[in-house]
């Protein structure tokens, strides 16, 4: 587990907490869908009542219309938030998330797209739901109850997809008619917020390095274990992302991405999958950029 960066001198951020908000910028998603659950009080009462068991033993939750149906929308909001997280940095206790100016256009762009995909998927969910309810009070039989579902024109606004973008605050931008001793106490929490969050920031991108190459030295160590060709695509979109999320313009990191770069990306699964020859010379690298980044990361 990463826990920290003592190689990174503390003079890094001496830059970044003054003009922070001109290299980044926060973002949250939003997606809100319909569950098609509800919780069945009559059923649940009967199930304890049948097996004689404690009150709270559990409830019984039904699903109200077919799971493929609900999982099409899901599928589009999953992709969205992995994708989310993947593009951006953790940032304070709340949702919000830093997105780096470097990194705003790839992801505005692909944000739209997914915000199309999840919406044409709910659409397509809407025009199939009247059937989808003539189905579920077949396959419900006795458990169906007509008033558990919305109509159409109520359930779409069950659904919503949206990110919003804001500026990180600056301490410098903090002006209020407080005595002067306030003012500054209030101006240092908040560049040592900031400081921490960036510190935080950069963590996270040192450790998504660190667990994908790791993971692939563990997986090259084990004679019969099965990987897929992920194990090297994984890596390689690091490699893409992680030069836009390097908030502090790391040099550390950015070596280390160029030896990723060219020591692992370009290593054929199939060829690790067969060649043991092979699996040794890419464990050997692997290990060694390990090595290194602990050095810079710790333990």
């Amino acid at each position: 587990m990463l826990i920290g960066m003592p190689g990174m001198p503390k003079s890094t951020f001496k830059g970044i907490k003054m003009n922070l908000s001109d290299k980044a910028m926060l973002v949250r998603l939003s997606i809100s869908q319909w569950t098609a659950r509800r919780l069945d009080v009559q059923a649940t009462r009967e199930v304890i009542q049948n097996y004689q068991a404690k009150p709270d033993a559990g409830r019984f939750n039904k699903l109200l219309v077919d799971v493929c149906a609900v999982k099409r929308y899901q599928k589009a909001a999953n992709e969205a938030r992995v994708f989310h997280y993947a593009n951006t940095l953790p940032w304070g206790e709340d949702d919000s998330r830093i997105l780096p100016a470097a990194n705003y256009s790839k992801y505005s762009a692909a944000m739209r797209e997914y915000r199309a995909k999840f919406d044409a998927a709910v659409d397509e969910f809407i025009g199939e739901y009247p059937g989808l309810i003539g189905q579920a009070e077949r396959d419900l039989n006795g458990l169906f109850r007509a008033a558990d579902y919305p109509s159409a024109e109520a359930l779409r606004f069950k659904f919503k997809f949206d990110y919003s973008v804001s500026p990180i605050e600056a301490a410098g931008d903090f002006r209020v008619e407080l005595a002067a001793d306030e003012v500054d106490r209030i101006r240092a929490d908040i560049e040592g917020r900031v400081e921490a969050s960036v510190n935080d920031a950069m963590a996270d991108c040192w450790a998504r390095l660190y667990g994908a190459v790791k993971h692939m030295a563990d997986k090259l160590r084990e004679p019969d274990a099965i990987f897929r060709d992920s194990l090297i695509g994984n890596i390689g979109e690091l490699c893409d992302v992680l030069p836009r999320l390097n908030l502090t313009g790391d040099p550390k990191l950015t070596a280390v991405l160029d030896e990723v770069r060219a020591a692992l990306v370009p290593l054929s699964p199939d060829k690790l999958r067969k060649f043991e020859v092979e699996r040794k010379s890419a464990t050997l690298a692997a290990d060694g950029i390990l090595a290194k980044m602990a050095g810079y990361c710790g333990d």
